[in-house]
């Protein structure tokens, strides 16, 4: 086997190739005893924790900003236990006027409609020719032109 020269000069040489910077990060649930273990329980710079209290039904979080200058964010949740309940649900529709504002629109569209059919009625004269008080367009005849070169 011939020895490599150059080992020590590879600078990937001591990266392992599966390293990521971004590790994932898991915030398990913490159980502390009351607030007060938990108000003081310290966490790192950009961080934050879940904490359930073991004696009363409250789950706290404490969070951390990045700058050394923050002060922790501490957030109280009272946990609330449901029954399920035996009847469904009934489902609220909200469209007991539904009916008559579509209704009434319709009959606005149609008055609209109506209202276009006459104005292009009143704009076109009998015989569908449009009515002698339009004004064509007139234009001068070729005759007087003077071809330039």
């Amino acid at each position: 086997m011939i020895p490599n020269p150059y080992f020590m000069q590879n600078p990937n040489f001591m990266q392992n190739p599966n390293y990521s910077q971004a590790q994932i990060q898991q915030n398990p649930i913490i159980s502390v005893r009351n607030e007060e273990e938990a108000r003081n329980y310290p966490i790192a710079h950009g961080n934050s924790v879940t904490f359930k209290d073991e004696n009363s039904p409250y789950i706290y979080t404490k969070s951390m900003g990045f700058s050394q200058l923050d002060k922790p964010i501490f957030e109280k949740y009272r946990l609330i236990k449901e029954e399920p309940s035996l009847e469904e649900p009934k489902k609220e529709c909200g469209c007991d006027g539904l009916k008559d504002q579509l209704g009434e629109i319709q009959s606005q569209l149609v008055s609209l409609w109506d209202e276009i059919n006459n104005l292009k009625d009143r704009k076109r004269g009998k015989n569908n020719e449009y009515a002698s008080n339009v004004k064509s367009v007139q234009t001068k005849s070729d005759g007087d032109v003077i071809p330039t070169i």
